[in-house]
């Protein structure tokens, strides 16, 4: 007997509502300007979801050589870097999940955004392990299971997913743990520590003792990555031209593909310019 709700009549208004936030976010690229000379020393402050924090770096230490500014990351489950953004300082947030971006505009954090990368949810086992073939298997007696943390980006998507589809409460009893990345996770299924752990494919498929398993209902709503410039910045142009060159430079956007991340469509008007 299956234990899950049919995800199909969520996908007209989950598609809605992912158009609302590109739509939204890409608004901001009009804003952009070029940084003024009081803002060409400036150390930028970004603070950065630890699952993303291999092609950020990449793509910040380009950023560093073409335009001679530093930028210092702070890597942080999502969660958790909203609560430190509210105690900071800082310029710029790149959450794994455009929940936190909302939750960034109701508290009055940020002033722009811009879309990023697109990412998408699957379950990820050891390569060696054929006994799990599916979401369902997950439920089945025995099966250690290694979870993000609400404050994670993937466990806050995951958890809301599995319980909007009924699924939650028989997965449940097989988490054995929860940490407070998507690394961490992915780490203990690697090492052997547990048997299989939703995860973000970009990250799980660069991984090579992992398997991943694709989730219709996961497959079905990929979620928008978005770069927000923040309120308290106080080299907010300079912010800017950042969050236009990890999102639109031709360099970052290679970078991010290399590791397998999927990028929103963007209008050929809004490709910062190289």
């Amino acid at each position: 007997m299956r234990i899950f709700n049919d995800p199909m009549k969520h996908t007209v208004l989950i598609s809605l509502t992912l158009a609302v936030t590109l739509v939204a976010c890409w608004y901001a690229l009009s804003l952009r300007g070029t940084p003024s000379k009081e803002d060409s020393g400036a150390e930028l402050t970004l603070y950065c979801a630890a699952g993303l924090q291999q092609p950020i770096s990449q793509i910040t230490r380009s950023y560093t050589e073409n335009t001679g500014r530093a930028v210092n990351i702070i890597y942080n489950g999502s969660g958790a870097l909203l609560s430190q953004i509210k105690l900071g300082s800082g310029d710029l947030y790149l959450p794994a999940n455009s929940a936190y971006i909302d939750d960034a505009q109701e508290s009055q954090l940020i002033t722009e955004c811009i879309p990023v990368a697109l990412l998408t949810a699957i379950i990820a086992v050891h390569k060696d392990n054929k006994d799990i073939q599916s979401l369902e298997d997950l439920t089945k007696p025995g099966i250690r299971i290694s979870f993000a943390d609400k404050t994670a980006a993937i466990g806050r998507f995951a958890r809301a997913q599995l319980i909007e589809h009924g699924a939650y409460a028989a997965l449940k009893k097989n988490i054995i743990v929860t940490k407070p990345t998507v690394s961490n996770i992915i780490e203990d299924v690697a090492l052997g520590s547990a048997d299989a752990t939703i995860a973000w494919r970009a990250l799980a498929s660069n991984h090579p003792q992992l398997r991943i398993i694709e989730v219709p209902l996961f497959t079905q709503t990929p979620q928008t990555t978005a770069i927000a410039i923040l309120k308290k910045s106080d080299h907010p142009t300079a912010a800017r031209d950042l969050a236009n060159y990890i999102s639109s430079a031709e360099v970052a956007r290679e970078i991010l593909q290399n590791y397998g991340i999927e990028l929103p469509e963007m209008p050929n008007s809004t490709v910062a310019d190289e």
